[in-house]
C-alpha cells in the first residue's frame, strides 16, 4: 500500500537520504533498523511530507474497500 521510488532528501546542501525505494504491502509490517544519525527519522518525514524528497517518488496506494 505503499511505495517509495528512489528519493533523494536533503537538509539545506548535505545530502541525507540517496536513492531509497521500498515497497510495503497490505498486511505487511515495515521495521527500519540503523545507528544513530543514518537516516530512519528522515525517511519517515519524507514520507508523510514534512521533509519532502528533492528527488524521487513516494506514492501511497489506497485500497479500493476494506476487509469485513
Amino acid at each position: 500500500m505503499l511505495e517509495v521510488e528512489e528519493i533523494h532528501t536533503y537538509y539545506g546542501d548535505s545530502h541525507v537520504l540517496q536513492g531509497i525505494s521500498l515497497r510495503v504491502e497490505a498486511s505487511e509490517v515495515l521495521g527500519i533498523l540503523g545507528r544513530n544519525g543514518m537516516g530512519k527519522t528522515t525517511l519517515i518525514r519524507s514520507i508523510i511530507g514534512f521533509t519532502p524528497p528533492r528527488r524521487g517518488r513516494v506514492r501511497p496506494r489506497v485500497a479500493a474497500s476494506f476487509p469485513r
